[in-house]
């Protein structure tokens, strides 16, 4: 009733993911709207900022990136261990001669200390490898640091759907959100593991988390290996 302009009745969406939906309301509206996957490029400002961003820590054009986004806005939940993490950041710059960057909202600074504080602790000579950008990004800046990455390894959240609609593989972990919803949209590695409990769409496991903490780091880092050796530097 409120609404200046409503959604026509369309046919249901053909399937479960919500671009599906979207698409289906744009299409009610009148709009042609194909089912291409969405893609956005960087400004050259943003990638000018990006690349300032990454000069102060050191990072040369031609070195291999992998992003990791160790947050989630809806929950706890959602989020795999920050030890499972920095342990795969630890496997990647010694197996894989890597350089990870960290990123995130200001809402995931603790995540990325518990990274930073892991490293320190069990593995302090691939400390200095591990970027921690929390918090220190603009939403085009992030764009510009995420289109340097080879390869994006993503809780489910809002930087893993920027990394795919970039055009950068991403590896998905999916705990208590339902892929078939929210996946990243094309051709990318989604990992998960088979509890009775999942998806539970719940904010905060109340038992003992198990759809995320028993994805173990070797198959991600594999995921993440397959990529870089197939993926060209962006």
């Amino acid at each position: 009733m409120l609404l200046t302009r409503r959604s026509g009745r369309v046919d249901p969406p053909p399937g479960p993911h919500h671009a599906d939906y979207y698409r289906a309301l744009v299409r009610g509206l009148g709009i042609a709207c194909d089912d291409t996957a969405p893609r956005v490029a960087v400004s050259g400002p943003s990638r000018e900022r990006a690349q300032a961003l990454l000069a102060q820590y050191g990072v040369s054009p031609d070195t291999a990136l992998v992003g990791l986004a160790p947050g989630a806005a809806y929950g706890q939940a959602k989020q795999w261990p920050t030890d499972r993490v920095a342990s795969l950041i630890a496997r990647l710059v010694r197996e894989r001669n890597a350089t990870c960057l960290i990123v995130g909202a200001s809402h995931d600074r603790s995540a990325g200390r518990e990274i930073e504080s892991w490293l320190r602790a069990n593995a302090p000579e691939t400390a200095a490898r591990a970027i921690d950008l929390v918090g220190r990004t603009s939403l085009g800046a992030l764009a510009g640091v995420v289109a340097r990455c080879r390869v994006f390894v993503s809780n489910d959240s809002g930087a893993m759907h920027v990394a795919a609609a970039l055009g950068r593989p991403v590896v998905a972990l999916f705990g208590p959100t339902d892929e078939a919803a929210t996946r990243p949209i094309g051709s990318h590695d989604v990992i998960t593991y088979p509890v009775f409990c999942r998806p539970c769409l719940l904010r905060d496991c109340p038992i003992d988390h198990r759809c995320m903490k028993r994805i173990t780091v070797d198959v991600v880092l594999a995921a993440v290996a397959r990529h870089l050796a197939a993926v060209p530097v962006a």
